[in-house]
């Protein structure tokens, strides 16, 4: 456990290691409803989760093992969000989740995106490249604020 982390993988412990992307907050109904969906999850599910959006089937060890690290959720904007699948960036440790209308169409978009798209994503799209972007500005904007009182 202490090399490598546990085989638990604990919502309580990602969702502590989360943050959100602009225009996206932990209120928002499809965030919700992914929270809802990982806790209904099973722990292979779960596991499966973690090597969709970061490559590992682990979370850290501890508080401490995170370090600088967290997951990061992006709203993906669609015409039809119902019909859209979660997009992971592995290197990056983000989702981009569309604005499902309900916890069982995301729970179950979810199930499929984790169970079967398991190959490691190319970050240099331009979904990868935009991506890193918006967390190059949630680093500045993070650690302008960080300093604010």
């Amino acid at each position: 456990r202490m090399a490598c982390g546990s085989a638990d993988v604990s919502v309580d412990a990602l969702r502590a290691h989360t943050r959100y992307g602009e225009s996206v907050g932990a209120s928002e109904p499809h965030v919700r409803y992914f929270w809802q969906a990982m806790h209904a999850f099973s722990g292979a599910e779960r596991a499966a989760f973690l090597r969709f959006v970061w490559g590992r089937s682990r979370l850290p060890s501890g508080a401490a093992a995170w370090k600088d690290q967290w997951f990061r959720i992006h709203t993906m904007e669609a015409a039809q969000p119902d019909s859209r699948l979660p997009v992971a960036h592995t290197c990056f440790f983000s989702m981009e989740l569309p604005r499902y209308s309900t916890a069982r169409v995301c729970q179950e978009r979810l199930r499929y995106a984790v169970m079967n798209c398991v190959d490691i994503d190319a970050d240099t799209s331009g979904e990868g490249v935009a991506n890193a972007q918006l967390q190059r500005l949630d680093s500045t904007t993070s650690s302008d604020s960080e300093g604010v009182a």
